[in-house]
């Protein structure tokens, strides 16, 4: 097989490359990746036709414009590479095609082959460098694929760089005076073949961290569901952390939350479900796992010290809500909740009867008027004095103070159940 019927036949799997690529992203068109990648594909197949029809179209298609779109669809991979890890597109995704372009305006270069074969392969290594770079810049994510395909693009720098040896080596005039006219096309055509089947099995895993993710998520507001929060449970209680011997099961309830469906509509009542979740995982979260159980009950399952930690915690968030305004539409009201505490040493902790503790302590501070926490301890209930009656100023300086004075201030009667 000729060199031109190679790259025509290269030329033909970009393009079907590029189409596919084109018609995954118009079917979701949020994943930026798979355009970049269309774009770049479409670009290395015309850059390719472009070469192979040397002699046959002007000199300036085929070598300055067609050398530019093959380097510029290397830039185009690293951009999509980008996006696919969650970043914007840098400007150093030029670089490749800068290189040629700045040196195709010197007389030395443009004028003789040898020396554009070696600025070409030079700039194409440069390139896939920066690639090598981006794909294992992620350490969290550096899965096998990943690591492959670093691989793949290795052995494309090092053909790269041959290519201009010996380009640089026999002094030749075109293509078919090198020591090895395959060579310049075989290489390429691996590492292209092996860099598409890997970057599939790179989106193939994104697929699957997306379902995962879909499986333990609440659509509504982002955070964990019932499995979700299940999965996680059995991450905190392995954990070791000698100073918080103890798990906390908080468990929480939006008070009044069917009125306020009745009232303002179903919008409103997941308004504030979104409003309370994005609260309480500014708080809770950075602590443990907070999650939705279902319906206008949460939980939050955390490390903790002692009782009195998990009830300040519990109180500090349902104070900070009291004080909230929740926005609507053109509703504007005030939302309050309840919580139900349990605890178990982490060594043996038990999830359902963690639970089923909580959810006790939770009905009896909705019995209790409310806007309240309860604490099961032990098989009995405390719960934990209300500050209903305090002015707003007063709840806010109540929530800035300290956890050992909010504890002596308000948790006594728990602390000493």
């Amino acid at each position: 097989m000729d060199i031109l019927t190679g790259l025509v036949i290269w030329a033909a799997q970009a393009a079907t490359l590029s189409l596919l690529l084109f018609i995954w992203w118009m079917r979701d068109r949020s994943q930026m990746f798979k355009l970049s990648w269309s774009a770049a594909f479409a670009l290395l197949a015309t850059g390719l036709l472009l070469v192979g029809l040397r002699g046959e179209i002007a000199t300036f298609l085929s070598v300055e414009i067609a050398n530019t779109m093959l380097l510029a669809s290397i830039g185009l991979l690293i951009g999509g590479m980008q996006q696919f890890d969650g970043k914007r597109i840098d400007p150093f995704i030029a670089i490749p095609a800068l290189i040629w372009v700045g040196g195709m305006l010197l007389p030395v270069i443009r004028e003789n082959f040898s020396a554009r074969v070696i600025l070409y392969n030079v700039a194409a290594s440069i390139g896939f460098a920066i690639f090598i770079a981006i794909v294992l810049h992620v350490h969290s994510g550096r899965t096998w694929a990943r690591r492959l395909l670093a691989g793949v693009l290795g052995i494309h720098i090092v053909s790269s760089l041959t290519n201009a040896a010996m380009a640089a080596v026999s002094v030749a005039t075109s293509f078919s005076t090198m020591p090895s006219p395959a060579f310049v096309l075989l290489p390429g055509a691996f590492c292209f073949v092996a860099a598409v089947l890997t970057g599939a099995q790179m989106m193939t895993e994104r697929s699957e961290e997306r379902l995962k993710a879909l499986a333990s998520t609440d659509p509504l507001t982002g955070i964990f569901n019932r499995r979700g929060l299940i999965d996680e449970f059995q991450t905190i209680r392995t954990a070791v952390e000698e100073e918080k011997p103890l798990i906390a099961l908080l468990h929480f309830d939006i008070d009044k939350f069917k009125d306020i469906n009745d009232r303002y509509g179903h919008q409103t009542g997941d308004a504030v479900l979104i409003a309370f979740s994005r609260l309480a995982s500014i708080s809770l979260a950075p602590r443990g796992a907070f999650g939705r159980m279902g319906g206008e009950e949460f939980a939050c399952v955390l490390r903790v010290s002692d009782l009195i930690e998990a009830a300040t915690i519990a109180e500090g968030l349902r104070m900070t809500l009291a004080l909230q305004t929740i926005a609507a539409g053109e509703h504007r009201f005030s939302v309050t909740v309840s919580a139900g505490i349990a605890l178990q040493p982490a060594i043996n902790a038990d999830l359902d009867q963690l639970l089923s503790a909580a959810d006790h302590a939770l009905y009896a501070a909705k019995a209790a008027g409310r806007n309240r926490t309860a604490v099961e301890d032990g098989g009995s209930i405390t719960v934990v004095p209300s500050a209903a009656m305090l002015t707003r100023q007063e709840m806010a300086l109540e929530i800035q103070a300290s956890e050992q004075v909010a504890a002596l201030r308000r948790l006594t009667v728990v602390g000493n159940s």
